[in-house]
């Protein structure tokens, strides 16, 4: 039931969500319909934003880290799911915008800086579908020489929260544990490990440029993708919040 709602609110706390609502909202208001076009508006041009949405970001995310400065070696890397999708027909892997978590999460085991990776990630999706992150993941690894015995796939979880408690099932107490997920995602994972009584280090992927952009299109002009990025903000705070209150 959780997994079901938390997609319904998911889908509420959408800016596009918001702004769709009110247009339509403006249809039947006719007397104050200049109100809500005015509302709309400037939601539009506020969530559309890229330099706004940045600044927030920043004030989000977990600061990132340099490999160069890990001095530390780590038995387990868990690498959170939610970075790729896998085309059964053409039997190749679709790596998203996250695709950095398993980047970075590559480099780490080349490196030598952690023994093993964990894939954490079943299917987030509320249809059914025999698709599991996790174990396509480990067939894309061992096919780019990975060693097998490297590999620890947990496939059953479908959020964040499960990420958690089932890899909990599978680490030992007394191994070393690094985290590898987005840095605007870091926050809620923290929170669920330690909850799960996991102890990780953190290593966020996926930061805010470290530089600030001062062209003009960067902060005058609206991009639609933006809007994309702020849900998945709003998201992650959203989600921690809950997480805080009821886990």
């Amino acid at each position: 039931m959780f997994f079901i709602i938390s997609k319904i609110l998911a889908f509420l706390i959408k800016p596009t969500f918001w702004i769709l609502g009110l247009l339509i909202f403006s249809i039947f208001k006719k007397n104050k319909r200049k109100y809500y076009i005015i509302i709309t508006t400037l939601l539009y041009i506020f969530f559309t934003n890229e330099f706004i949405y940045n600044e927030a970001a920043r004030c989000w995310e977990e600061p990132s880290k340099d490999i160069k400065i890990l001095d530390e070696k780590y038995d387990i890397g868990i690498v959170l799911g939610g970075f790729s999708d896998f085309d059964s027909i053409t039997q190749k892997h679709n790596f998203k915008k996250e695709a950095d978590r398993f980047i970075y999460t590559f480099q780490l085991y080349n490196r030598g800086i952690i023994k093993k990776i964990l894939i954490s990630g079943g299917n987030g999706r509320l249809s059914k579908s025999n698709f599991k992150e996790a174990e396509t993941i480990q067939k894309f690894l061992i096919n780019n020489s990975v060693n097998k015995k490297d590999i620890i796939i947990e496939s059953e979880s479908r959020n964040t929260k499960e990420n958690a408690f089932y890899s909990a099932q599978i680490i030992k107490e007394d191994s070393k544990v690094i985290l590898i997920t987005s840095a605007t995602h870091m926050k809620r994972a923290l929170l669920c490990f330690k909850r799960a009584g996991v102890q990780v280090t953190a290593f966020p992927v996926d930061n805010m440029l470290s530089y600030r952009s001062i062209d003009p299109s960067h902060i005058l002009l609206p991009k639609a993708r933006v809007l994309e990025y702020w849900e998945e903000l709003i998201h992650e705070i959203i989600g921690y919040l809950v997480y805080y209150i009821y886990l």
